[in-house]
């Protein structure tokens, strides 16, 4: 545990061998769950869930199966819940989920899980029965509280996330690097330019000056993914004029238009690969009802006629 930001830390819970996952009660920092696997024999380990209620000062062990190795790697809490929590993981070498309406007090057995270990839980921000489960099998989803789970995604799958406020937009982290639905998992695209390293092990969401996906991968490093979209300024080589680049707009599902940045009250005139007029608009809002392709933007003030267009590409 730390309390300084990560700066020192100090051990909480001695008792497992390795622990895998912690989950923290958003109305109260003394109410603390955590999950891995605990001693089983001399070379086995059974699933352990454990939770505290003093902030870590002592605590009261769940062991589901005591006499099936095991180990317990994912923990959620849902919410529009918060006293709803799912635990995840394997069990004798099968799949198991299993869910708390007490913040940890008593766990229940979902009826199914999904083909393989469970290595991360992601539930809907208002649905406390709609889980998405990644395991080595792939994505798999349940609506009804684990009663039955449907495949989203194939492929070894260590992460799924719900981009905040969007939770139809998934991200998916595996072996094969990111992908990214738009649709609740029915159809995926691959989020991976820059990703030197593909084995992605971990995925998160920060705010700081726009949205940031965040990768950590497997004997690479952590890397960041930008979601944004539209043009920005900066400054020229010494003219004293300014220059608009143009940011990365594929893939962005978030953003249906695009942004002048340091012009969002002038006016631009849109094209389309044709040299077509296709509309002017305001510098805040361009291309917000159009179709995806690519389109060319000109300031529409008369003495900048002559300054080259700017090309925008439109996915959405």
């Amino acid at each position: 545990m730390s309390t300084d930001g990560g700066t020192v830390w100090t051990q909480m819970d001695s008792y497992y061998d390795d622990g895998g996952c912690c989950v923290v009660h958003p109305d109260s920092t003394d109410l603390i769950i955590t999950g891995g696997r605990g001693p089983l024999t001399q070379t086995n380990w059974s699933f352990v869930v454990s939770r505290s209620r003093d902030g870590g000062r002592t605590w009261t062990r769940t062991n589901p199966e005591p006499s099936s190795a095991g180990f317990c790697w994912a923990l959620a809490i849902a919410p529009s819940q918060p006293n709803v929590v799912y635990a995840g993981g394997v069990i004798a070498g099968a799949a198991a989920v299993y869910r708390s309406t007490d913040f940890g007090s008593s766990w229940s057995k979902t009826a199914t899980a999904p083909t393989d270990t469970v290595l991360s839980l992601e539930i809907h921000p208002t649905d406390a029965a709609r889980v998405i489960a990644a395991t080595p099998d792939g994505a798999f989803q349940t609506t009804n509280s684990g009663a039955t789970w449907t495949n989203l995604h194939g492929g070894n799958i260590r992460v799924v996330l719900q981009y905040p406020g969007s939770p139809d937009t998934l991200l998916a982290g595996g072996a094969a690097g990111v992908s990214i639905s738009t649709n609740g998992g029915s159809n995926w695209n691959p989020l991976n330019a820059g990703l030197d390293s593909r084995a992605v092990l971990a995925l998160n969401f920060i705010e700081h000056d726009g949205a940031y996906l965040i990768a950590g991968t497997k004997g690479g490093a952590c890397y960041a993914w930008q979601f944004e979209a539209g043009i920005t300024e900066r400054p020229g080589t010494g003219d004293g004029r300014r220059r608009a680049d143009v940011l990365e707009v594929w893939p962005n599902p978030f953003i249906s238009c695009c942004r002048v940045v340091g012009h969002e009250r002038d006016e631009f005139a849109v094209f389309d690969h044709s040299g077509r007029h296709i509309e002017t608009a305001k510098g805040d809002r361009i291309g917000a009802g159009l179709a995806a392709g690519v389109y060319f933007l000109r300031t529409a003030q008369a003495q900048a006629q002559a300054q080259a267009p700017v090309r925008v590409v439109k996915t959405r």
